[in-house]
């Protein structure tokens, strides 16, 4: 048992990780299907062809490998292989190695990353306004209150009785 500084006994439930994370140590070695609802902190190896996380931190002695799919953020500071994608923010410090098809919605990459692979951004784009002018002048008719005869007439002369 260890004991802190007020000379309080820690018990078992004191040691117990947050939920709905988990923390893969140095040397040990997870193979499978891995679901995390929260955070994932990896300085062992982690392989699996489905691997699903809210958030995603890869120590520098870590090796996630596989298909890996994070609906937030990552960080990473050890090595990825396979497929990562990322929704919101990706980061890529300088000792990361990374050798993956990767997708993200923001990406900082510090000097001395290595990143070998495909990217993508799925950011959400903004919609082509010009695509749209069918709706543009149903709304100024209906602003105006005209008849679509009366509007056609009113946006062309020419073919004006």
């Amino acid at each position: 048992m260890a004991e802190n500084d007020a000379n309080e006994t820690l018990g078992a439930d004191d040691l117990l990780p947050e939920a709905n994370s988990l923390l893969v140590g140095e040397g040990v070695v997870i193979k499978g299907e891995v679901l995390v609802p929260d955070t994932l902190v990896v300085h062992g190896i982690v392989e699996g062809d489905d691997i699903s996380v809210r958030n995603l931190v890869i120590g520098k002695t870590g090796l996630v490998q596989g298909n890996i799919s994070v609906a937030a953020n990552a960080d990473i500071l050890g090595e990825v292989h396979g497929k990562l994608s990322v929704r919101q923010i990706l980061i890529l410090r300088k000792s990361s190695s990374v050798q993956a098809n990767v997708s993200y919605g923001m990406l900082q990459i510090e000097q001395g990353a290595s990143l070998k692979g495909g990217i993508i951004s799925n950011a959400i784009k903004p919609e082509n306004k010009a695509m749209k002018v069918d709706e543009l002048r149903e709304q100024t008719r209906k602003s105006l209150q005209l008849e679509a005869p009366e509007f056609a007439r009113a946006s062309n002369p020419s073919q004006a009785p």
